[in-house]
């Protein structure tokens, strides 16, 4: 009976412990996959809100922002909504003709097992200005180009990132507006 124990648990007992080891090491492989493709997730859906504006497609744009998305007004003490935002759509789409766009990573951060993150970003654009000559500002028919410092708040919801929150820096690392045209 020593010996059926011997020739036949222990080899099952070592057989299951090197498979354990491999589903260890395959599951922690496929944590780090799960990690970059989180990140790559988030980063794809911020680069298709980007992309849905510089396009003028207005559906696609708002079906990337949470239903209840609130940030700080540009250059108010309130919080702007979704509703809000489609407002700025339109204010903004009567003013500027989004010529290039580019959004640069920066860092992201995937929290709560994957049902959230951070992602803080650059984009700059170029863009043709039609509205009012602002003083110190784009001045009308000119084409300028701008970098604006981005930090989002994202969920994951039915399998879609969405911005829900965040804050977009208008300082500009360069500071101002730079006219690329004569």
């Amino acid at each position: 009976m020593r010996y059926f124990f011997s020739f036949i648990i222990i080899p099952i007992v070592l057989l299951y412990s090197c498979n354990e080891t491999e589903k260890t090491s395959d599951t922690t492989n496929s944590q780090e996959l799960s990690q970059e493709q989180l990140e790559q997730e988030v980063w794809d859906a911020i680069e298709g809100r980007f992309k849905s504006w510089k396009d003028n497609d207005f559906e696609t744009y708002m079906a990337y922002h949470h239903p209840d998305w609130k940030k700080w007004e540009s250059r108010k003490n309130e919080l702007t909504t979704k509703e809000g935002m489609a407002k700025f759509w339109e204010i903004m789409k009567a003013e500027e003709e989004c010529l290039e766009m580019e959004v640069t990573p920066i860092e992201i951060k995937i929290l709560d097992g994957g049902k959230s993150a951070i992602a803080h970003y650059t984009h700059t654009e170029t863009f043709t200005y039609y509205g009012e000559d602002m003083p110190d500002g784009p001045t009308k028919g000119n084409t300028f180009r701008g970098t604006l410092r981005w930090s989002d708040f994202m969920v994951k919801e039915n399998g879609k990132w969405l911005v829900i929150g965040g804050h977009r820096d208008m300082s500009m690392p360069e500071g101002k507006l730079v006219q690329v045209n004569d």
